[in-house]
């Protein structure tokens, strides 16, 4: 038998992403990793939060020129409009397939004619949900693609498995006959470590045990947890919350403890963005729960700022109450999803939407159109 060995289920341990999600996160993973290394030579402290920002920079900076065509092709849009609406009053509510053809393709002729596209309007927004996905899944997974991380989560990972029968200290976890005699606050460290080995674990510590190596072992019976392995875990430990790090050393010898915790205290300044963990889920707890709040209220503002001018060129009452409504609609819906992402996406919306605010402002000021606050604008209505 192997000494010490232990095999835990890895359903709920940070893995290998999907199909979909693989090609996304390999790419920003490189990016994420290349502009972090850039942020961390200049300073460890708020890394993580840094590199967020910046990479929202350089996103914003290289979708600038389709951010523009975009604008363009709506301006044009709203120009023909009054046009579109007089093609649609021609054919009437007609619902013979024939007249609709037809209807459709004198719109699409008019558009031609003016470049105008309203499928653009859209592009930027489809374009940024992958960037939303990326970025989620490798801020909650930050220490499987920063190198920097990745070392560090290591370096605690050994440290930890240093200590004299740590296994025998996170064993209970796998006997429930034993929880009665922990405290309370071990719950939820309890939940890291499944009770039983599911059928995988069982088959990997039957394969080890035979002689086969970790990767022959994990092809033949999928992903586990082998916690002598400082690589598996730090998976596990990516899961710790500060209760499950404060009864971590309240087990341990001291001078271990010190070192782990001189290793923590590392990791928490490069994750950690004036007070906000950039890795783990926005919740309702504070200051977590302002992170959603702020992305509702910069993404209102800045459309606020940007439908100032399409306001002024808009011609269409219908279209007036539709910018209205997606004012308050997309921010609410916006700030509401953010919850259980990685706090460090509500940083990425926030920042993207300042950055858009700021865009708007300096292309209201080449339009003419002056920014106003509402309360402002109903006195000059009056006027």
């Amino acid at each position: 038998m192997l000494d010490g060995f232990l095999v835990a289920a890895a359903g709920q341990f940070p893995s290998a992403p999907g199909m979909f999600v693989r090609p996304i996160a390999t790419v920003f993973g490189i990016i994420i990793n290349f502009l972090f290394n850039i942020v961390y030579f200049m300073t460890p402290a708020h890394a993580l939060g840094l590199t967020v920002i910046l990479a929202t920079i350089v996103m914003r900076v290289l979708m600038l020129p389709l951010n523009l065509n975009m604008q363009k092709s709506m301006a044009k849009m709203r120009e023909i409009q009054p046009e579109l609406n007089k093609i649609k009053e021609k054919y009437g509510d007609s619902k013979d397939p024939e007249i609709k053809r037809k209807m459709a393709a004198e719109q699409q002729a008019l558009m031609s004619k003016h470049g105008a596209n309203p499928l653009k309007g859209c592009f930027p927004m489809l374009l940024t949900m992958p960037v939303f996905i990326g970025f989620n899944f490798i801020l909650r997974h930050a220490f499987m693609y920063i190198r920097r991380l990745e070392t560090l989560y290591y370096d605690i990972s050994a440290a930890i498995l240093r200590v004299p029968d740590i296994l025998g200290i996170i064993a209970p976890a796998m006997h429930p006959n034993d929880r009665a005699m922990l405290p309370e606050y071990y719950a939820d460290a309890i939940r890291l470590i499944p009770d039983s080995l599911n059928q995988a674990g069982a088959q990997a510590y039957h394969l080890l045990n035979q002689g086969h190596t970790l990767e022959s072992v994990r092809e033949q019976v999928g992903d586990f947890i082998m916690l002598t392995c400082p690589t598996d875990m730090s998976r596990v430990i990516s899961l710790f919350t500060p209760e499950n790090w404060d009864w971590l050393y309240s087990q341990i010898p001291q001078s271990y403890a010190a070192d782990i915790i001189a290793l923590n205290a590392q990791r928490t300044a490069i994750e950690t963005f004036f007070g906000l963990d950039m890795v783990s889920g926005i919740t309702w707890t504070w200051p977590s729960v302002l992170i959603p709040f702020l992305v509702g209220i910069t993404m209102m503002i800045s459309m606020y700022i940007g439908n100032l001018r399409n306001a002024a060129q808009a011609t269409d009452d219908r279209m007036k109450m539709q910018q209205k409504l997606m004012l308050i609609i997309m921010p609410v819906f916006i700030g509401f999803i953010t919850f259980g992402m990685a706090a460090g996406v509500g940083l990425f919306w926030i920042t993207s939407q300042v950055i858009q605010g700021i865009q708007d402002l300096v292309l209201n000021k080449k339009a003419g159109v002056k920014f106003v606050l509402p309360f402002m604008k109903k006195e000059d209505e009056a006027s």
